[in-house]
């Protein structure tokens, strides 16, 4: 009888451990493209006591990753810049619909939301603007005068095709000289006017610097980063239109109801006064942004967007064409 009875309570405890064994691992596992990532889930974890796995790369190979792992993902969040590239994800069916927050958007952030839910914007950056030298060549007014004999061998931007974030500021170049394929040939004219082509931000900002190009076009956070440092002769210029970058989080589809729980509560934070306050206290680069939420006031470092002629590259339009346009950039832009 004893024997009967420890056999029972031994069952018993197995059984105990093995339900309660997956829920004591359970972890919200972030893919993360941004730099004030870390510290957010930090943040969160000592809030909540809900465990964060980082994973922290740049746009182009976290969505790679994220395409890679297809219907077997390995992550719970993903956070990057690039509405379009959530467009793509979830017209191939690798994001959840339908993860929007209750919070206060303000009428730029209204803009942003998709109709179906699948991604969050959690603020947004401009795709493109113009860094320059402050005794050096003015940058235009517009996208169109970059095709001018003044700005010749003066230019340079990031590869689409390595540098997630630039193939917003393309698709919008595109749209504003008439769509896909019409713009082509605004493309072309500023390929034969000149146009230089490095990896990164970084990079472009680099050869600016050194004096290898006159003008840089890169994302607004990294140029108003680079200005404002102390003693920076750099100085930015937001051409007209100016293009909105969303930066985005995604959820993995199919999660459990407890991972889902955990993704909401993310979210939620990520989205409510105090996450904000802390992204935008990040010393890096991307804490330069601007809010959507009413109640999540944005840096006095960068300018009023009421100021701004700001234009949003659609989506689902752009989106499913990232692919076929990096494809046509590296092959006849920059001839590889």
């Amino acid at each position: 009888m004893r024997k009967l009875v420890l056999i029972v309570v031994v069952a018993v405890a197995a059984a105990a451990v093995w339900i309660l064994w997956p829920q004591s691992r359970q972890t919200l596992v972030l893919y993360n493209a941004v730099d004030y990532g870390p510290a957010v889930a930090r943040a969160f974890t000592k809030k909540t006591g809900i465990p964060v796995t980082v994973i922290t790369t740049s746009t182009g190979p976290l969505i790679a990753r994220v395409s890679a792992e297809a219907a077997r993902p390995q992550w719970t969040l993903a956070w990057f810049d690039g509405a379009t590239a959530a467009a793509g994800l979830d017209k191939a069916g690798l994001v959840a619909e339908g993860v929007l927050p209750k919070v206060s958007w303000n009428s730029e952030g209204r803009k942003l939301l998709p109709s179906n839910g699948a991604y969050v914007p959690t603020g947004y950056t401009l795709s493109g603007v113009f860094a320059y030298r402050r005794d050096g060549l003015a940058p235009p007014a517009s996208w169109q005068g970059l095709l001018t004999p003044a700005y010749r061998n003066a230019v340079g931007m990031n590869n689409p095709a390595v540098s997630g974030p630039t193939y917003p500021l393309l698709a919008g170049m595109l749209q504003t000289a008439g769509g896909w394929p019409q713009g082509q040939k605004f493309m072309l004219a500023l390929k034969q006017n000149g146009l230089q082509v490095y990896r990164t931000n970084s990079t472009t900002l680099a050869a600016l610097k050194s004096g290898e190009i006159k003008i840089a076009m890169v994302q607004s956070s990294a140029a108003y980063y680079l200005a404002d440092k102390p003693g920076s002769d750099i100085a930015v210029s937001v051409p007209d239109p100016a293009f909105i970058l969303p930066r985005v989080m995604v959820e993995a589809p199919h999660l459990s109801p407890a991972a889902k729980r955990a993704a909401a509560a993310f979210i939620r934070f990520v989205m409510s006064p105090e996450g904000q306050a802390l992204a935008m206290r990040d010393k890096g680069s991307d804490g330069l942004y601007w809010p959507v939420t009413t109640d999540a006031p944005a840096d006095k470092r960068i300018p009023d967007p009421a100021t701004l002629h700001l234009e949003s590259v659609p989506p689902p339009q752009w989106g499913p064409l990232e692919s076929t346009i990096n494809q046509w950039f590296t092959r006849t832009v920059l001839g590889q």
